[in-house]
């Protein structure tokens, strides 16, 4: 009977061990549920507060140097968040996302350290924006990469039209042969400018935070920052 009675007490104390360790699990998955709700939303606003940037001032912010920048920092952020929505493994994506608010911490940190002292100080780069942005500028050059090979395999798609188009023409130069060509021309040359343009804005950027340009720097610091502040503004992500 007493090893009856042991044996009992033995298999009712795992019992109450295995009940207590699923409820902390289940506690756990809610915490993290909660936890990736909550940086989903406060990256969301950080993206929402960047494109307010964009909009406001009459697009200024859409002329600046820093744009391209700017702009390939807040498509990889909603690159995140679109992959991440509707993910059934919550624990991996709660890594990611704290990761991505962890670079905006390192980014925005400084700027937010000289605010709250009303600027009394000189704003200095530090290693954790230097970090961020050479990331932000590496993905950058990768993407200007792909742009260069794809205006080329287009471009010579295109040439190989016009070549055609021109032997037509010599062949029957008919109205609507010569109008087709100088389509095709006038095309490939507005095309051609306007790639060139945006190459070299890219790479203009590329090339000043090689060179630490404090004044491109400060720029992308202060656009992160002040997408950030009013985050209570822009909290309206899955939901």
């Amino acid at each position: 009977m007493l090893g009856h009675a042991r044996l009992v007490l033995a298999w009712a104390f795992i019992a109450v061990q295995s009940g207590t360790a699923l409820k902390t699990e289940v506690l756990r998955a809610a915490e993290v549920e909660d936890a990736f709700v909550a940086l989903h939303v406060k990256l969301h606003s950080t993206v929402a507060g960047l494109r307010e940037q964009f909009n406001n001032n009459n697009g200024e912010l859409r002329q600046a140097p820093v744009l391209p920048l700017l702009g390939k920092f807040q498509h990889g952020l909603e690159r995140l968040l679109s992959d991440t929505m509707y993910t059934k493994d919550r624990r991996a994506a709660l890594a990611e996302l704290r990761s991505a608010d962890a670079s905006v911490q390192r980014l925005i940190s400084s700027y937010s350290t000289w605010e709250a002292s009303r600027r009394s100080h000189s704003l200095s780069t530090d290693s954790g924006i230097l970090l961020e942005v050479a990331k932000v500028a590496t993905s950058l050059e990768t993407q200007l990469s792909q742009m260069k090979k794809a205006f080329q395999a287009r471009k010579y798609s295109n040439e190989k039209r016009l070549k055609a188009l021109r032997i037509l023409v010599s062949a029957s130069a008919t109205k609507s042969n010569k109008d087709a060509l100088h389509r095709e021309e006038k095309y490939i040359n507005e095309l051609s400018a306007k790639r060139s343009k945006q190459f070299t804005k890219i790479r203009s950027v590329l090339d000043a935070v090689n060179n630490k340009d404090s004044k491109l720097l400060f720029g992308f610091v202060r656009a992160v920052h002040d997408a950030t502040v009013n985050d209570d503004l822009h909290a309206m992500a899955i939901q």
